[in-house]
């Protein structure tokens, strides 16, 4: 049996896990992203500090590093990525020296999508739709069954104005990102309630008992969500668009009100199936252990 190390480095937090080449998940770690790390020398810290760990149990043999934003992926440069204040970052070569293991490197969400498209909601979908929404929002755009990046630049629907009224990390305002985002759905809440420090699964849980404050701020960010899927599938035409991220786990909660609108919205279009993620919120953490094993594979 050999092993893995997938890291995914989220706006907020480094999820980690210690995978094995059934793609179990041995162990989790989990650390608080370092903020205002424009160099990288603190996110490469952290990350090598949990290979270290892992690697006290298991010998590792590679790891596969997932971030966000516009990437040079063969160049493993992370171009610009608004929550992690990086541009230009050759984080997969920082991280390569630290740790002295091979490192494969990927956008999050085309990530997520590869453990989606091979064994997941995807599977058997030439033309699809991956859309993770957490503290930040991107699609995979699997077309013809491959899963497109336009040397890095693709899927990035986030930043897609669907006329919404919040300030978005990239500068501008309306942005799908600051409307429907996991942290977008908890600020909108709070300025709404009062309230601090409400999780969006205490937000969807208030939803489903019916809320007031909730369900208006849940029914905003659902039809931002909606109305930039009606441009995705007038464009595209996917057969299925699976959700994943943390805001999956509202399941029916969130996906309810994107296909009523949906529905009512769509005419000669042709209406995909919307669905979870297979591995949830873990579809991050399997992606990246796969791309590890391909290097593994390959001897690289």
């Amino acid at each position: 049996m050999s092993y893995v190390v997938a890291v995914d480095v989220g706006g907020t937090e480094i999820k980690s896990a210690l995978v094995d080449s059934d793609f179990n998940v041995i162990a989790t770690i989990t650390a608080p992203t370092p903020k205002a790390d424009s160099t990288g020398a603190e996110t490469v810290k952290a990350i090598a500090a949990i290979v270290a760990e892992f690697g006290a149990a298991q010998k590792v043999e590679a790891v596969g590093l997932a971030v966000p934003g516009a990437l040079d992926e063969p160049a493993g440069t992370s171009r610009w990525s608004g929550n992690l204040q990086w541009k230009n970052l050759p984080i997969r070569d920082l991280l390569h020296t630290a740790i002295n293991i091979p490192v494969a490197f990927g956008h999050d969400v085309r990530t997520a999508a590869v453990a989606e498209l091979r064994s997941g909601a995807a599977q058997g979908a030439r033309n699809a739709i991956f859309i993770p929404v957490g503290t930040g929002i991107a699609a995979a755009l699997i077309i013809d069954g491959e899963i497109r990046s336009a040397e890095g630049y693709a899927g990035e629907i986030g930043h897609v104005n669907v006329n919404g009224k919040y300030p978005c990390v990239c500068g501008k305002t309306g942005c799908l990102e600051a409307a429907s985002s996991t942290l977008a759905i908890s600020k909108a809440y709070e300025a709404q309630s009062g309230k601090t420090g409400t999780t969006t699964e205490e937000i969807f849980k208030l939803v489903i008992a019916g809320d007031a404050v909730a369900t208006n701020v849940w029914s905003d960010a659902t039809a931002a969500m909606a109305r930039a899927c009606e441009s995705l599938i007038t464009i595209l035409a996917p057969e299925v668009i699976v959700f994943g991220g943390g805001l999956s786990n509202a399941g029916e909660t969130f996906l309810k009100p994107i296909r009523d609108y949906l529905d009512a919205s769509l005419t000669f279009q042709r209406k995909p199936r919307l669905e979870i993620a297979h591995y949830g919120s873990k579809a991050g953490t399997i992606g990246c252990a796969m791309l590890a094993f391909d290097l593994v594979k390959a001897g690289k």
